[in-house]
């Protein structure tokens, strides 16, 4: 009897020290995840009779393609962000924001994805080209975004109607990550703003056109254009 409560009592002293040793606490912070999700106009335009423009998803600089947060800290280096991240591809989120802003800007009658049945008579192609935190300045850090767009029509020989690069740097309210991802948000609805007022602008006309006749408006400038800091 005296040997099984000693065998007992040394079970039990193992265990207490094996428990010790083993931490279940995490010694890592959590990793967050964030999406693009822009303050849309609770009073869309009414949408055109005609025409259907096609969005894919946004093509991204290679700099800026994954999930990660990118942050400029100097001219020359970049980090990325193990922790903070986007909870899809950036490019499936740009270009998930743009349907929705050009649906409610009544210049088309349906926008669609790539995945669509209707076949379209415009297609809107997005590049990103610049998607980072600015932290070079400490004491004003920016959340910076640039888009190039391609719009070509269907029927035209020349393919591209209109062409334009959109240059975006927010000021942010904070060094972290809801304050950036708040920057890019305001960024994105600068820029898929003054893209539908280009368009507008423009006098889009939305008909399908025969291979003879000229482009439906002038080709954008090619230099980026610098929206609004504030």
């Amino acid at each position: 009897m005296i040997k099984w409560i000693g065998l007992l009592f040394t079970w039990l002293a193992t265990s207490g020290l094996f428990i010790g040793c083993v931490s279940i606490e995490k010694s890592y912070p959590d990793k967050r995840y964030f999406v693009l999700d822009l303050a849309l106009d609770t009073s869309p335009q009414n949408p055109a009779e005609t025409g259907t423009l096609q969005i894919a998803d946004a093509r991204v600089s290679p700099r800026y393609a994954d999930k990660n947060f990118v942050y400029r800290r100097s001219d020359a280096r970049y980090e990325s962000d193990f922790y903070n991240e986007f909870l899809i591809s950036p490019g499936v989120l740009v270009a998930e924001e743009l349907r929705q802003g050009l649906s409610q800007s009544g210049l088309f009658k349906f926008v669609v994805g790539s995945v669509n049945a209707l076949a379209p008579t415009h297609t809107l192609e997005t590049v990103v080209n610049s998607l980072y935190g600015d932290f070079r300045d400490v004491r004003a850090p920016q959340a910076v975004m640039e888009i190039e767009f391609f719009l070509s029509q269907e029927g035209l020989p020349s393919g591209i109607v209109f062409h334009k690069r959109y240059h975006s740097a927010i000021p942010l309210e904070g060094r972290n990550p809801e304050a950036l991802v708040q920057g890019w948000n305001r960024a994105l609805e600068a820029i898929s703003g003054s893209l539908v007022g280009d368009l507008k602008a423009s006098n889009v006309r939305l008909e399908k056109r025969s291979t003879s006749r000229a482009p439906a408006f002038q080709l954008g400038s090619t230099q980026p254009s610098k929206l609004f800091r504030s």
